[in-house]
């Protein structure tokens, strides 16, 4: 009887263990397809719907589609809308003429603080770019960074101002440049749509907001504005060569910061906008070796003709020749 009961127990007791099994079975694999599920759910909304066996179409791709057709295109030689209302970080309104009233040359910067890649590299490449360049920030040009984001207030611009200089001041420890004056020198702005649409029509440079994903899809680059406002150069891309900053910033205060080689370079070299930098023309350096060959020639004549003097002479050089014998 007792070994009936004992059995009688340990079948319960596997019955409580088969049951227990079971249990944790299915609440694992209800965890199994509730993150499969999930994990679907977000893919979905990460990418284009499609019903069963159609071709995927990047034409159709509403991310893709977002950035068709913006560019950024030439506008050198256009002015800024100088009468145009920003915010200054302060939450100031001032006009734009004001912030180039430094007669500096100006590198505008449009972003929106809020861009979650695309914005931060150009600024990053910037920072490097004028931490390398080997002119002043603040005494030699300034920079503007203006947001086409009319959501972003003056409180926004002050953080990233906080940011962006602190990033600044460390990049400047390994080239040694002086940026002491880059919180004056370096303006962070807000403002109205149209103000701020305005400002990045001047320069060319295209965005629009994109409803899927909720962001501003635009061009990379940063522009080079002459101390009146008009633009004289576009620099494309994320990563800008510190020389070709400098010699646009040269050029475009017609010389007025720099140095003589500045001068000499940009007399061979014009900016070659499919390469993002400065490279020789053919035709300046023909000009400026036939001015070198020129003056040479110039020079070797005039010595030849110093010599054939001096021989034509003989009588005044050995009455010169006693006059110091004399003397000694």
């Amino acid at each position: 009887m007792k070994d009936v009961d004992l059995k009688n127990q340990i079948d319960g007791r596997n019955a409580a263990h088969d049951s227990i099994r079971s249990i944790s079975g299915g609440v694992l694999t209800s965890l199994l397809l509730l993150l499969i599920l999930s994990s679907s759910t977000l893919i979905e909304a990460q990418t284009p719907s499609m019903t069963p066996g159609e071709i995927y179409n990047q034409d159709l791709d509403p991310v893709l589609k977002s950035v068709e057709g913006l560019t950024i295109h030439d506008r050198i030689g256009n002015s800024l809308p100088l009468d145009s209302v920003v915010r200054l970080d302060t939450g100031e309104q001032v006009v734009l003429g004001e912030l180039l009233k430094s007669k500096r040359p100006v590198i505008l910067n449009l972003v929106y603080f809020s861009c979650p890649m695309l914005c931060n590299l150009v600024v990053e490449g910037l920072i490097k770019s004028v931490a390398h360049c080997g002119l002043e920030i603040g005494a030699d040009f300034d920079v503007l960074t203006v947001s086409i984001d009319p959501r972003d207030s003056a409180k926004d611009a002050r953080n990233r101002k906080t940011l962006l200089i602190g990033a600044l001041e460390e990049e400047a420890i390994l080239s040694g440049v002086d940026v002491s004056k880059a919180r004056a020198g370096w303006h962070f702005v807000t403002g109205k749509k149209n103000s701020l649409k305005a400002t990045a029509d001047a320069v060319g440079f295209d965005y629009a907001w994109n409803d899927y994903n909720e962001e501003y899809a635009h061009g990379a680059g940063i522009f080079i504005v002459s101390p009146d406002g008009v633009l004289t150069q576009t620099i494309q891309g994320i990563e800008f060569d510190p020389q070709t900053l400098r010699l646009a910033l040269v050029e475009s205060s017609q010389g007025k910061v720099g140095n003589w080689l500045d001068q000499i370079v940009l007399t061979c070299f014009v900016y070659d906008p499919s390469k993002a930098q400065y490279g020789p023309v053919a035709l300046k350096v023909m000009r400026l070796g036939g001015l070198v060959t020129v003056v040479g020639f110039g020079g070797y004549l005039l010595h030849l003709w110093s010599r054939k003097n001096r021989n034509e002479n003989p009588g005044e050089i050995a009455l010169g020749t006693q006059r110091e014998q004399s003397q000694s």
